[in-house]
Protein backbone atom coordinates (compact mmCIF):
# COMPACT_ATOMS: atom_id res chain seq x y z
CA UNK A 1 0.00 0.00 0.00
CA UNK A 2 3.11 2.34 0.87
CA UNK A 3 3.79 1.94 -2.74
CA UNK A 4 0.16 2.97 -3.92
CA UNK A 5 -1.20 5.62 -2.11
CA UNK A 6 -0.01 9.05 -1.00
CA UNK A 7 -1.75 10.72 1.92
CA UNK A 8 -3.24 14.53 0.88
CA UNK A 9 -1.93 15.81 3.98
CA UNK A 10 1.10 14.78 3.72
CA UNK A 11 2.47 14.81 -0.02
CA UNK A 12 5.01 17.54 0.96
CA UNK A 13 7.17 15.17 3.29
CA UNK A 14 7.61 13.58 0.01
CA UNK A 15 8.61 16.35 -2.03
CA UNK A 16 5.48 17.07 -3.93
CA UNK A 17 4.03 20.59 -5.03
CA UNK A 18 0.44 19.77 -6.12
CA UNK A 19 -1.57 22.51 -6.36
CA UNK A 20 -5.05 22.00 -4.21
CA UNK A 21 -7.02 20.74 -6.96
CA UNK A 22 -4.08 17.84 -7.21
CA UNK A 23 -3.87 17.40 -4.06
CA UNK A 24 -7.72 16.82 -3.30
CA UNK A 25 -9.07 15.10 -6.83
CA UNK A 26 -9.05 11.92 -5.55
CA UNK A 27 -10.41 11.71 -2.38
CA UNK A 28 -13.43 11.41 -2.98
CA UNK A 29 -12.97 8.05 -4.42
CA UNK A 30 -15.23 5.46 -2.62
CA UNK A 31 -14.77 1.94 -3.87
CA UNK A 32 -11.48 0.26 -3.94
CA UNK A 33 -11.96 -1.45 -7.57
CA UNK A 34 -11.75 2.63 -8.49
CA UNK A 35 -8.98 2.86 -7.05
CA UNK A 36 -6.84 0.13 -8.39
CA UNK A 37 -8.84 1.12 -11.96
CA UNK A 38 -7.11 4.92 -11.04
CA UNK A 39 -3.96 3.19 -10.56
CA UNK A 40 -3.52 0.88 -13.04
CA UNK A 41 -4.30 4.20 -15.85
CA UNK A 42 -1.57 6.00 -14.11
CA UNK A 43 0.72 3.22 -14.44
CA UNK A 44 0.18 -0.42 -15.77
CA UNK A 45 2.36 -2.25 -14.14
CA UNK A 46 1.92 -4.71 -11.44
CA UNK A 47 0.20 -3.17 -8.32
CA UNK A 48 3.40 -5.00 -6.15
CA UNK A 49 5.34 -2.44 -7.98
CA UNK A 50 6.00 0.54 -6.06
CA UNK A 51 4.88 3.96 -7.71
CA UNK A 52 7.09 6.81 -7.57
CA UNK A 53 4.90 9.62 -4.99
CA UNK A 54 4.05 11.21 -8.17
CA UNK A 55 1.96 8.49 -9.46
CA UNK A 56 0.40 7.12 -6.73
CA UNK A 57 -3.15 7.58 -5.60
CA UNK A 58 -3.77 10.86 -3.65
CA UNK A 59 -5.93 9.78 -0.85
CA UNK A 60 -6.02 9.85 3.00
CA UNK A 61 -5.49 7.40 5.96
CA UNK A 62 -8.65 5.74 5.20
CA UNK A 63 -7.53 4.70 1.71
CA UNK A 64 -4.23 2.86 2.89
CA UNK A 65 -6.38 0.87 5.14
CA UNK A 66 -9.04 0.21 2.51
CA UNK A 67 -6.48 -1.32 -0.06
CA UNK A 68 -4.89 -3.27 2.60
CA UNK A 69 -8.07 -4.48 4.47
CA UNK A 70 -9.17 -5.75 0.59
CA UNK A 71 -5.90 -7.77 0.09
CA UNK A 72 -6.41 -9.28 3.32
CA UNK A 73 -10.02 -10.15 2.18
CA UNK A 74 -8.79 -11.31 -1.21
CA UNK A 75 -6.22 -13.50 0.51
CA UNK A 76 -8.52 -15.01 2.88
CA UNK A 77 -7.42 -13.14 5.68
CA UNK A 78 -10.22 -11.63 8.22
CA UNK A 79 -9.95 -8.03 8.15
CA UNK A 80 -12.13 -5.13 8.84
CA UNK A 81 -11.71 -1.07 9.20
CA UNK A 82 -11.28 0.72 12.32
CA UNK A 83 -12.43 4.34 12.61
CA UNK A 84 -11.06 6.13 16.10
CA UNK A 85 -7.84 8.35 17.01
CA UNK A 86 -4.13 8.44 16.65
CA UNK A 87 -2.22 9.29 19.27
CA UNK A 88 1.21 8.50 17.72
CA UNK A 89 1.31 11.73 15.09
CA UNK A 90 1.51 13.99 17.67
CA UNK A 91 4.40 14.95 20.53
CA UNK A 92 1.10 16.14 22.86
CA UNK A 93 0.20 12.72 24.31
CA UNK A 94 -3.11 14.33 25.03
CA UNK A 95 -3.91 14.40 21.08
CA UNK A 96 -6.29 11.87 19.49
CA UNK A 97 -6.29 12.86 15.87
CA UNK A 98 -9.01 11.61 13.46
CA UNK A 99 -7.83 8.28 11.91
CA UNK A 100 -8.62 4.45 10.11
CA UNK A 101 -6.63 2.00 10.20
CA UNK A 102 -6.86 -2.28 9.46
CA UNK A 103 -7.35 -4.87 11.46
CA UNK A 104 -6.32 -8.42 10.78
CA UNK A 105 -6.87 -11.73 12.33
CA UNK A 106 -3.80 -13.48 13.58
CA UNK A 107 -4.59 -16.62 13.15
CA UNK A 108 -1.18 -17.84 14.88
CA UNK A 109 -1.64 -15.68 17.80
CA UNK A 110 -5.19 -15.89 17.76
CA UNK A 111 -6.06 -12.23 17.93
CA UNK A 112 -7.44 -9.51 16.03
CA UNK A 113 -3.93 -7.11 15.25
CA UNK A 114 -4.29 -2.77 14.32
CA UNK A 115 -2.05 -1.75 11.37
CA UNK A 116 -1.32 1.44 10.01
CA UNK A 117 -0.36 1.32 6.04
CA UNK A 118 -0.37 5.15 6.34
CA UNK A 119 3.13 5.08 8.40
CA UNK A 120 5.78 4.20 5.89
CA UNK A 121 9.60 5.24 6.25
CA UNK A 122 8.73 9.03 5.14
CA UNK A 123 6.15 9.35 7.54
CA UNK A 124 7.99 8.15 10.25
CA UNK A 125 11.10 9.81 10.23
CA UNK A 126 9.69 13.19 9.53
CA UNK A 127 6.65 12.88 11.99
CA UNK A 128 9.04 11.08 14.75
CA UNK A 129 6.38 8.02 14.61
CA UNK A 130 8.18 5.74 17.21
CA UNK A 131 4.51 3.41 17.44
CA UNK A 132 5.13 -0.31 15.71
CA UNK A 133 3.03 0.32 13.05
CA UNK A 134 2.43 -3.35 12.44
CA UNK A 135 0.90 -3.91 15.53
CA UNK A 136 -0.45 -0.90 17.33
CA UNK A 137 -2.12 -1.03 20.91
CA UNK A 138 -5.00 0.01 21.82
CA UNK A 139 -3.53 3.56 23.56
CA UNK A 140 -1.76 4.21 20.64
CA UNK A 141 -4.66 3.91 18.36
CA UNK A 142 -8.21 4.23 20.41
CA UNK A 143 -11.09 2.97 19.09
CA UNK A 144 -14.05 5.21 18.55
CA UNK A 145 -15.38 3.69 21.28
CA UNK A 146 -12.52 3.91 23.50
CA UNK A 147 -12.56 7.47 22.72
CA UNK A 148 -16.26 8.03 23.60
CA UNK A 149 -16.03 6.59 26.78
CA UNK A 150 -12.78 8.69 27.95
CA UNK A 151 -14.45 11.51 26.99
CA UNK A 152 -18.07 10.82 28.51
CA UNK A 153 -16.36 9.75 31.74
CA UNK A 154 -13.78 12.94 31.58
CA UNK A 155 -10.87 11.43 31.93
CA UNK A 156 -9.77 12.78 28.36
CA UNK A 157 -11.26 16.27 27.44
CA UNK A 158 -13.63 16.00 24.29
CA UNK A 159 -12.06 18.70 22.71
CA UNK A 160 -8.82 16.45 22.67
CA UNK A 161 -10.55 14.35 19.73
CA UNK A 162 -10.86 15.80 15.81
CA UNK A 163 -8.76 17.55 13.37
CA UNK A 164 -7.06 19.91 15.29
CA UNK A 165 -5.17 21.44 12.16
CA UNK A 166 -8.76 23.10 11.25
CA UNK A 167 -10.29 23.13 14.48
CA UNK A 168 -13.08 20.83 14.52
CA UNK A 169 -13.50 18.31 17.58
CA UNK A 170 -15.39 17.50 20.35
CA UNK A 171 -18.12 14.88 21.23
CA UNK A 172 -20.15 15.50 18.54
CA UNK A 173 -17.02 14.41 16.51
CA UNK A 174 -16.12 11.40 18.44
CA UNK A 175 -20.21 10.64 17.32
CA UNK A 176 -19.20 10.46 13.80
CA UNK A 177 -16.55 8.17 14.60
CA UNK A 178 -18.69 5.74 16.31
CA UNK A 179 -21.07 5.59 13.32
CA UNK A 180 -18.28 5.04 10.54
CA UNK A 181 -16.47 2.20 12.77
CA UNK A 182 -20.31 0.30 13.18
CA UNK A 183 -20.62 1.05 9.23
CA UNK A 184 -17.47 -0.17 8.48
CA UNK A 185 -17.74 -3.73 11.34
CA UNK A 186 -20.65 -4.56 8.84
CA UNK A 187 -18.47 -3.89 5.91
CA UNK A 188 -19.58 -0.52 4.64
CA UNK A 189 -16.30 1.14 4.43
CA UNK A 190 -16.96 5.06 4.55
CA UNK A 191 -15.16 7.85 3.82
CA UNK A 192 -13.98 10.21 7.07
CA UNK A 193 -15.92 13.38 6.29
CA UNK A 194 -19.20 11.39 5.69
CA UNK A 195 -22.71 11.47 7.84
CA UNK A 196 -25.99 10.23 8.36
CA UNK A 197 -28.46 9.41 10.57
CA UNK A 198 -28.39 10.29 14.00
CA UNK A 199 -24.78 12.02 13.06
CA UNK A 200 -26.67 14.39 10.67
CA UNK A 201 -27.08 17.34 11.94
CA UNK A 202 -27.44 20.94 11.22
CA UNK A 203 -25.54 22.51 12.66
CA UNK A 204 -23.23 19.02 12.50
CA UNK A 205 -21.68 20.31 15.45
CA UNK A 206 -25.34 19.61 17.40
CA UNK A 207 -25.04 17.02 19.73
CA UNK A 208 -28.52 16.86 21.95
CA UNK A 209 -28.04 15.56 24.99
CA UNK A 210 -30.91 13.14 24.95
CA UNK A 211 -29.05 11.23 22.14
CA UNK A 212 -26.35 10.55 24.82
CA UNK A 213 -27.84 7.45 26.12
CA UNK A 214 -28.25 5.86 22.99
CA UNK A 215 -24.60 6.76 21.78
CA UNK A 216 -23.48 5.07 25.04
CA UNK A 217 -25.28 2.01 24.40
CA UNK A 218 -23.74 2.38 20.60
CA UNK A 219 -20.27 2.40 22.27
CA UNK A 220 -21.13 -0.62 24.20
CA UNK A 221 -21.84 -2.76 21.10
CA UNK A 222 -18.62 -1.90 19.83
CA UNK A 223 -16.81 -2.65 22.53
CA UNK A 224 -17.49 -6.09 21.17
CA UNK A 225 -17.14 -6.46 17.81
CA UNK A 226 -17.06 -9.89 17.00
CA UNK A 227 -20.48 -10.19 18.48
CA UNK A 228 -21.94 -10.06 15.36
CA UNK A 229 -25.26 -10.26 16.34
CA UNK A 230 -25.73 -7.40 18.12
CA UNK A 231 -23.43 -5.54 15.53
CA UNK A 232 -25.41 -6.41 12.92
CA UNK A 233 -29.36 -5.35 14.51
CA UNK A 234 -27.51 -2.16 15.79
CA UNK A 235 -26.60 -1.32 12.48
CA UNK A 236 -29.95 -2.01 10.54
CA UNK A 237 -31.65 0.70 13.00
CA UNK A 238 -32.80 3.54 11.51
CA UNK A 239 -30.67 5.90 13.13
CA UNK A 240 -27.82 4.16 11.99
CA UNK A 241 -28.02 2.22 9.07
CA UNK A 242 -27.06 3.43 5.61
CA UNK A 243 -29.70 4.66 3.68
CA UNK A 244 -30.79 7.14 1.14
CA UNK A 245 -28.98 10.11 0.85
CA UNK A 246 -25.45 10.00 2.63
CA UNK A 247 -24.17 13.55 3.69
CA UNK A 248 -20.10 13.94 3.00
CA UNK A 249 -18.59 17.02 3.71
CA UNK A 250 -15.84 16.95 1.12
CA UNK A 251 -12.46 18.33 1.63
CA UNK A 252 -12.60 18.86 -2.33
CA UNK A 253 -16.63 19.49 -2.94
CA UNK A 254 -17.62 20.79 0.17
CA UNK A 255 -21.14 19.58 2.25
CA UNK A 256 -22.85 17.58 -0.56
CA UNK A 257 -25.44 14.85 -0.34
CA UNK A 258 -25.26 11.59 -2.57
CA UNK A 259 -26.21 7.91 -2.57
CA UNK A 260 -23.92 5.07 -2.72
CA UNK A 261 -24.21 2.63 -5.32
Amino acid sequence: MQGLVVDKDFVGLYGLDLDAQARLGEVDTRYASDIYRRLIEKDPRPLRKPREPGVRFVGSCRDYALLLCSLLRHLGVPARLRFGFATYFSKNPDSFSDHCVCEYWNEAENRWVLVDPNVDPVVKSSLGVTANALDLTREEFVVAADGWRLAREGKVSPDRFGVPSIGIQGLWFIRGSLMRDLAALNKVELLPWDYWGLADRTPIETLPTGELPVLDALSAVLDKPDELGPVRSTFSRPEFTVAGLLRSFSPLRGDTRMVLR
